[in-house]
């Protein structure tokens, strides 16, 4: 769910990886977690959505939500490993945020937005699918046992930046066609799906700012709706 407007998306791709790589530094921490041997380990992957943009502060984001609340229902410690680069398409998500990760300890829960950048940019379904399919190869590779729950997107055209402003490659039924492969992928790996396009989209639920992000509340509802589907799985979680 990273929305940016293709222009901004363009701006952003722009801007050199170190910076990234800093803001990934700055991010990537264990904010509401501890280090012990009986800690979570949770890795969030994707793009602008997942480094908490639109919330205020950044830790309001829906990835710190979810953190905070796998630690309240489990009672253990969590290490959160935020990944999450502005503007990331799935390409990026394999090339840095993956290959990051096979570095790092092997998570037990994983989050994974992603698809939005792409379809903005009018990149094919067939080609987005071949390189979601290969993440969630590589993340099973990384952690065989982990729960892996995968978000789709949600109507992109109802977006108050859209709906002012339409883009020929956001359409309804490109939509559609992304989130029928999120889904095939999603089964095929066995992962979790999170189905976002079926959450009312909310005007409160957009940031004022860019009619695009998600805002304090849409932050919040996105982590209610990644923690229905998780809940069943905390217990499963041994933070070993």
């Amino acid at each position: 769910m990273s929305y940016f407007r293709k222009n901004r998306v363009n701006r952003l791709r722009s801007i050199p990886l170190i910076l990234s790589g800093i803001l990934m530094v700055n991010l990537s921490c264990g904010c509401g977690g501890s280090s012990g041997s009986d800690s979570i380990d949770y890795a969030a992957l994707g793009a602008s959505d997942v480094t908490g943009v639109g919330a205020t502060p950044l830790t309001n984001g829906y990835v710190y939500r979810i953190e905070d609340a796998v630690q309240q229902q489990s009672g253990k410690g969590v290490d959160l490993e935020n990944l999450g680069i502005p503007a990331a398409k799935i390409a990026q998500i394999e090339n840095i945020e993956v290959e990051i990760l096979k570095r790092s300890a092997q998570p037990e829960l994983i989050t994974l937005s992603t698809g939005a950048n792409d379809l903005i940019a009018g990149d094919a379904v067939s080609s987005f699918e071949a390189g979601l399919r290969e993440v969630l190869a590589e993340l099973r590779a990384i952690s065989p046992s982990a729960v892996i729950a995968i978000s789709n997107l949600p109507d992109l055209t109802k977006l108050p930046s859209f709906q002012e402003k339409p883009d020929r490659d956001v359409t309804e039924a490109r939509v559609g066609a992304y989130n029928a492969a999120i889904a095939r992928q999603a089964a095929g790996a066995n992962a979790l799906l999170v189905d976002l396009y079926s959450v009312p989209l909310q005007d409160s639920y957009v940031s004022d700012v860019d009619g695009f992000h998600p805002s304090d509340a849409g932050h919040q509802a996105i982590a209610n709706a990644f923690m229905a589907v998780l809940s069943p799985y905390i217990s499963s979680l041994d933070g070993s």
